[in-house]
């Protein structure tokens, strides 16, 4: 199918619901007890939505229950032309920004759900993915009673209220007190989870936004015995709407259990230090969030998850060269080297620099399969060697 035929599909559902500006439900000519039904579908690595924005779309905007404001592509939201209402400071990944608030009137949510206006954060070059205009924040779920099935490709709101859940496993204190930003109403309550790592209990910002699993912040990653240098880790460097972050390693933990299900040995992202939010250990994001439907119960502040019946985690992927390489014009530099990485074993050190070749040759080099040889010319002191290793699954 026609992406163009997709983002159709996902734009017409039965059903409509109109919610005010401050997230407050009004149902539309529906009996009590209705359900509305909007299309979701996981594309890569987003769960997205085709959202009308006045008579202009249908486009399509990832679920992001990790934001407090939901974002818009800077320029769709000058040519819709937009109401701009001023500046705010928007923080994530890499640090703080201050980026424009849009206005947006009368949106249509999958063909399910109607809001009357809409304030959008608008970035520049966010990295949505392919054809993705924007992000949808926590209050999707967080405003009223939701579904958030991605098995059945359904986003489910209950005006009136859930009906009793069959089978899920209830998470307490899940929908924060207070919405996020500057003032009432300026952002999305959050949606958190608890889980445990080593069989030690922890809470998490759940985040379909985030694209990987499990990640931690360091000084929780310190306190499990997961940050420490002699074992392996393949370094990463996340990046967010506040830009780059610093040097993020990715490991294996012993194991993990939310919603009632257990994962062995799970790939883990251990963050900078500092580079997470405050009374949080860490995130669960959309690898994992993908296997759950995710039903909330607003009133009580409770999340209610489901494992689904056929839960596959999506494919695990980390650097299998061990390296993490920075440019800097033509230059690049070796920013960290994975204990226990082919690259290690190779005696690539930190600093060493990369000559011979263009970066995107050597981001191909060091991205290929499993049991692929590589060379690189490293330059250290002013003397250039060959550094030759094969990429493998190392953690």
């Amino acid at each position: 199918m026609d992406r163009r035929d997709v983002i159709r599909m996902l734009a017409v559902a039965g059903g409509s619901i109109a919610i005010d500006t401050l997230g407050v439900a009004r149902a539309i000519a529906a009996e009590p007890g209705r359900v509305l039904v909007s299309k979701i579908e996981l594309v890569g690595s987003r769960v997205v939505m085709a959202v009308m924005i006045g008579d202009a779309g249908p486009y399509l905007f990832a679920i992001d229950t990790g934001g407090f404001l939901s974002l818009i592509d800077n320029e769709l939201a000058k040519s819709l032309k937009l109401t701009p209402t001023g500046m705010t400071r928007a923080s994530g990944v890499g640090g703080r920004t201050t980026v424009p608030v849009y206005l947006a009137r009368d949106i249509v949510f999958g063909g399910g759900v109607r809001q009357n206006a809409v304030a959008f954060a608008g970035v520049d070059g966010f990295g949505f993915g392919s054809d993705v205009k924007g992000m949808l924040a926590a209050g999707i779920l967080t405003t009223m009673d939701s579904d958030l099935d991605i098995e059945a490709g359904e986003w489910r709101t209950y005006p009136d209220g859930h009906p009793p859940r069959t089978g899920y496993y209830r998470i307490e204190s899940a929908i924060s007190d207070v919405a996020s930003g500057s003032g009432p109403g300026a952002g999305s309550r959050h949606l958190y989870g608890s889980a445990t790592v080593g069989g030690r209990g922890l809470r998490f910002l759940l985040d379909t936004g985030a694209p990987g699993g499990l990640s931690l912040d360091q000084p929780t990653a310190r306190a499990l015995g997961l940050w420490n240098d002699t074992q392996p880790y393949a370094p990463v460097r996340p990046r967010g709407i506040g830009g780059q972050a610093g040097i993020a390693r990715i490991v294996r933990a012993a194991g993990f259990t939310f919603g009632g299900a257990q994962f062995d040995r799970p790939l883990v992202m251990l963050r900078g230090d500092g580079d997470m939010r405050p009374r949080i250990n860490g995130i669960i994001g959309l690898q994992i969030l993908r296997q759950f439907n995710l039903s909330t119960d607003v009133r009580a502040r409770a999340l209610w998850v489901k494992r689904h019946t056929t839960a596959d985690a999506s494919e695990e992927r980390y650097g299998m060269s061990g390296l993490w390489i920075d440019r800097k014009g033509e230059s690049m530099t070796v920013a960290a080297v994975g204990t226990g990485s082919p690259a290690a074993a190779a005696g690539v050190k930190i600093g060493d620099r990369i000559v011979g070749e263009p970066f995107p040759a050597v981001i191909r080099k060091i991205s290929g399969a499993p049991g692929t040889p590589v060379t690189l010319s490293v330059e250290r002191g002013g003397i250039a060697s060959d550094r030759t290793f094969v990429l493998k699954p190392f953690l």
